[in-house]
């Protein structure tokens, strides 16, 4: 991806779409959460794809580019309270947003005979939403019957129905179970199995033992306790069944792969079927779980982590059914907490996870929170409308002839590689002729016609769009792959690559300022939106995409030499990011941020072969000056600025241990070390901290 998102919901397999999608930022979560000010999001006259009066002259470029490009963003964009991380991306997400709530707003408003059924349920869910005091008024009366399913339960042998039950409706508890290509053969989907059931962002907070990941667990457990006592229970049991919840989760933790892990395609390809893996489970009756989601009884899956099961099934031998109802109710009540639930329980998950973790100092405007609910719940229906109003068919053209141009010139790019035998070349380029171009919005929008949406219920609203959700994941499963699903909807300000379906996805959302724009030149939209369409096909060919053949079966298709080769040049950029403190005492993990920085590097120099294509091809005079700077510059600067972003400490914390993108400095700064070429088009001497004595390349 290239994102600044968060595949936190690990309770269905979509999370695993996106962990093995790379996207542009990081899965939506961090900055995905910001705003330009409190007050609303930037003047859509005022974005620029290369604005060069942020620059500041005052800092060499040869010494810390970003700071030459961004400091004059940074001294207009004061980091407002309710947000961990605001930055370029987060402008225009903000902008989309604003369109979104308008869309919403008139759904809302309009007479009921005058709407469409999608604009009745986008309206009708909004408007549910946004009713704090209803939701006030119920308390926890609609979730009533969900804590008394889980009280009800008489053994062990009543979880796998009441975990079924529970994974449908959204709630994280011990592990997800989704559809998704089959390995072996991409062509068609079948079950997946993964660990989860944790309420930290991942296993090592669980783990590590420095002074901070302590007091973070002593938090998490406070939050906890707080949490069971808004629920209703006395303040003592709260907290014996706070401590409960740790130590089970501390063991679910151990046993789960690490998220650097998890970047391995390999660590979670492990081929079974049904009928083997409920050998694995001889205390969970996997029958009665798959029986009560209406999945295959029978055929082929994949069991992503053993270990992790097989701790879950050590874990159902002993625990008291007490312990395993404490932890079902927590993580019920943690998947509600946001915007289904009054104030008291809104908060309080706002405090621990965006506050205590993240550093955010205020809750985010409820409308801001509601339009991102409805396009993650319908995002296609309210994208189809945001499609129609902000993106003309003249723009999915310039977006399409753009990746075009930045493909040719990674044809070209790979035979110009020294160190790739023939062979390998061959099938890398029939890869990347097989890339299936995505722009845009899908050819077929999703249906929702059996999606209930009853205005004035924005609890069940919630439970039945993740039921819909889930079943329509689990329908894939035992049929051909649809290669036309999106897994983004149309206002997402972001853009990945598919190894398994071998796909660039770029959602209409992202083709504007300050990424792209008709009215800059060549140089500055190459440098920009054309960096990020060289990132994710570059992602093709990264660590993880490069195991992928060109019909997307893991498959190793590079000869041995080859692939020896690729890692020891890979190697080079985990040595150097490995060596970037965050914040600290906390290092960038060069092996988690491997795959992301390859594609930063790649991209880049693809966009660069394409841009120097393109001014060839116009007889560009590269010593002409636009606003002071040369075409050449204008590149350089126009990549620099789309990371222009204030990060909170708390968030560079959060990023470091767990994001596989490292912070928006380093995609700028250590890019651009690596490669000669920004070097010579500001003059700078070899002894400049923006020119590395050891660059990293690739591709």
């Amino acid at each position: 991806m290239f994102s600044a998102a968060d595949s936190s919901v690990r309770s269905s397999l979509a999370w695993f779409t996106l962990l093995a999608a790379a996207a542009i930022l990081a899965p939506c979560g961090w900055a995905q959460e910001s705003s330009k000010h409190a007050s609303g999001p930037a003047n859509p006259s005022e974005l620029r794809v290369l604005d060069t009066s942020l620059i500041d002259k005052s800092i060499d470029p040869c010494e810390n580019f970003y700071r030459f490009s961004c400091n004059g963003w940074f001294k207009r964009n004061p980091l407002p309270p309710d947000q961990t991380a605001y930055g370029r991306f987060t402008e225009l997400y903000e902008l989309n947003r604003l369109h979104l709530k308008q869309i919403l707003e008139a759904a809302a408003t309009s007479h009921p005979d005058s709407r469409n059924p999608n604009e009745q349920k986008i309206g009708d869910e909004y408007a549910s939403c946004m009713d704090t005091a209803a939701i006030n008024k119920l308390g926890l009366k609609p979730l009533q019957p969900e804590l008394d399913r889980i009280a009800a339960l008489e053994s062990i042998n009543d979880l796998p129905v009441e975990l079924a039950h529970l994974h449908q409706t959204g709630v994280n508890a011990f592990f997800g179970m989704g559809s998704n290509q089959d390995f072996a053969d991409a062509s068609q989907v079948i079950g997946f199995y993964g660990g989860g059931g944790l309420g930290l962002p991942e296993r090592d907070y669980y783990t590590r033992t420095d002074a901070k990941s302590v007091e973070q667990r002593k938090q998490y457990v406070d939050h906890v306790h707080k949490m069971f006592v808004l629920a209703g229970e006395p303040d003592a049991q709260a907290a014996k069944d706070a401590d409960t919840v740790l130590a089970l989760e501390t063991r679910l933790a151990k046993a789960s792969l690490t998220v650097t892990e998890q970047r391995d395609p390999q660590n979670l390809n492990h081929p079974t079927d049904v009928a083997s893996f409920q050998k694995e489970l001889p205390h969970f009756k996997l029958a009665d779980y798959v029986g009560a989601l209406h999945a295959p009884a029978a055929g082929k899956i994949n069991d992503m982590e053993p270990k992790f099961f097989a701790e879950f099934n050590a874990i159902l031998a002993v625990a008291p059914l007490d312990q395993v109802k404490t932890y079902l109710r927590w993580h019920l009540l943690h998947a509600y907490a946001g915007t289904s639930l009054p104030d008291s329980f809104d908060q309080e998950n706002w405090n621990f996870y965006a506050h205590t973790l993240n550093g955010a100092e205020k809750q985010q405007e409820r409308w801001k929170r509601c339009t991102s609910r409805i396009d993650h719940e319908m995002g296609e229906a309210l994208g189809q409308v945001y499609v129609e109003k902000y993106f003309p068919p003249e723009d999915k053209v310039r977006a399409l002839n753009m990746t075009v141009a930045i493909e040719q010139a990674m044809a070209k790019d790979i035979d110009s590689l020294e160190w790739m035998s023939a062979d390998t070349k061959v099938k890398a380029k029939e890869k990347l002729h097989t890339v299936m171009n995505k722009i845009g919005y899908p050819d077929k929008w999703r249906d929702y016609s059996k999606l209930e949406i009853l205005r004035g219920d924005a609890l069940g609203n919630q439970e039945r769009a993740r039921a819909f959700e889930f079943a329509r994941d689990l329908a894939k499963i035992g049929k051909p792959v649809d290669k036309a699903e999106w897994q983004m909807s149309p206002p997402t300000v972001n853009a990945y690559y598919d190894p398994q379906q071998n796909n660039v996805n770029f959602p209409a959302g992202y083709f504007q300022p300050p990424f792209f724009s008709d009215k800059e030149d060549d140089a500055a939209n190459y440098g920009d939106m054309g960096s990020t369409i060289g990132h994710e096909l570059t992602h093709g060919f990264d660590d993880e995409g490069r195991q992928f053949d060109k019909d997307g079966n893991l498959n190793d298709w590079w000869t041995k030499d080859d692939g020896q080769k690729f890692t020891d040049r890979a190697q080079c950029m985990v040595k150097q990011y490995d060596a970037i403190e965050a914040v600290p005492g906390v290092h960038l993990n060069g092996k988690l941020t491997l795959g992301e920085n390859l594609a930063d590097l790649g991209g880049l120099w693809l966009a660069w072969l394409a841009w120097l294509d393109k001014a060839d091809v116009a007889h560009l005079d590269m010593n002409a000056k636009t606003d002071g700077y040369t075409p050449d510059q204008r590149f350089w600067v126009a990549y620099a600025q789309q990371w222009c972003t204030q990060t909170r400490p708390e968030q560079l914390r959060t990023q470091a241990q767990t994001n596989p993108h490292a912070p928006d400095e380093y995609r700028t700064n250590s890019v651009l070390q690596d490669l000669p070429e920004f070097a010579k088009s500001f003059n700078c001497k070899k002894d400049a901290k923006m020119v590395s004595a050891t660059p990293c390349r690739i591709w």
